[in-house]
């Protein structure tokens, strides 16, 4: 018997959850926020009519179970409220040990970066991900990570903002090599989605720092 998917345990009446309705369309990371569910869904079904895309018949469906992914226990149905599960509300402490770890572990290697190709792909995949968020706190880790990426972008970057996973500054994180990113809390591997570039065993993980052939 399939486990049931996620959902919302009241999504017409509400109460509406607490960053609102959001969902991130998979295929072009469109992002669709709304205030009330109804209101939600059809924001996503012109989406799909404009660009010429079929509207699948469990696309409400769709919208709860990745929302529901992001929400704390007690919002959705056929959730194990013991779950690994992603807090994006803001930095702690920890998150910032974890972060000067891995700029240490990244200046002890020689300071490399991916190649442009690898940070393009990367970041594409990252725009279609539904943890892409803000994450408030830590000005000067912005600013740290804006003087060590000075000179590397990639086309996608002003759909990068934070990992709702790690805390990790996307437009920067793209460019780390995987020998130094491989090395984060294994308790992260829980919580990456499948889609994820990071994602040990993913169909986006490389195992290196190389990038795919064409």
């Amino acid at each position: 018997m399939p486990t049931p998917r996620l959902a919302l345990i009241n999504p017409l009446r509400g109460p509406c959850p607490p960053d609102g309705y959001r969902y991130v369309d998979p295929f072009d990371g469109w992002v669709c926020h709304a205030w009330d569910y109804r209101t939600w869904v059809e924001q996503e079904e012109k989406h799909l009519s404009a660009n010429d895309r079929e509207i699948p018949l469990d696309l409400g469906e769709s919208m709860q179970e990745q929302l529901c992914k992001t929400l704390p226990p007690g919002w959705c149905m056929h959730d194990d409220p013991n779950r690994p599960r992603v807090n994006s509300v803001g930095l702690t402490w920890q998150d910032l040990a974890r972060g000067v770890e891995t700029f240490a572990r990244w200046m002890a290697s020689g300071m490399r970066y991916v190649e442009k190709k690898e940070a393009e792909r990367r970041a594409l995949i990252c725009t279609r991900c539904y943890f892409n968020t803000h994450i408030d706190g830590c000005a000067g880790c912005q600013k740290l990570v804006a003087e060590v990426t000075t000179g590397k972008e990639t086309k996608y970057d002003f759909s990068l903002f934070g990992c709702g996973v790690c805390k990790c500054v996307l437009k920067a994180k793209v460019h780390f090599p995987l020998e130094i990113l491989d090395k984060e809390n294994s308790s992260l591997q829980e919580l990456y989605p499948e889609h994820c570039w990071l994602k040990k065993g993913g169909p986006n993980y490389h195992g290196s720092s190389e990038p795919l052939p064409d």
